[in-house]
């Protein structure tokens, strides 16, 4: 198991994910070149705002891993901003939070960080966002009768 997938199964059990970013300048005057962001799963209200930005941009995947430097420019171009909202849903627990610090977080990153380590941000970001959870609610939701009523009393005698 790589480095990565360790420090997901920590995060998957709800512990804190260091991530180092650079800093910001007024830290690199006095010397400081990185910082170290302490990352949790994000909750459910992020995840649907990244599953609805994902869904949103409708990227073809045969397209873009055709090679074609053109058509990658291109989905850089249209969705790069959108990729960068992504990863900052991912990073901030809170749905208040998010909803004010996701855009001012998301130029930061995009500003401060090369396409690798966006990247590997967007890893981490998706391996603890799983899918699983979401199938198990909604499998127990199918399985749920409605239409069948619910015994409160034994049929034999009444009170």
């Amino acid at each position: 198991m790589g480095k990565v997938e360790m420090e997901v199964a920590e995060a998957l059990l709800d512990h804190r994910l260091k991530v180092i970013l650079p800093s910001p300048w007024f830290l690199r005057i006095f010397g400081k070149r990185t910082i170290g962001y302490w990352m949790k799963r994000p909750v459910g209200s992020n995840v649907f705002r990244i599953a609805r930005l994902f869904c949103r941009m409708n990227i073809d995947i045969k397209r873009l891993m055709s090679g074609d430097i053109g058509t990658l420019m291109e989905y850089i171009d249209k969705h790069g901003v959108t990729a960068s909202r992504l990863i900052a849903y991912g990073m901030i627990r809170g749905s208040m939070s998010a909803w004010l610090l996701n855009r001012p977080l998301a130029s930061y990153i995009r500003s401060h960080m090369g396409m690798r380590g966006m990247a590997e941000l967007m890893k981490i970001v998706v391996l603890t966002c799983d899918g699983s959870d979401f199938v198990s609610i909604i499998t127990s939701a199918a399985s749920l009768r409605l239409t069948e009523p619910v015994m409160s009393q034994p049929t034999g005698k009444g009170s």
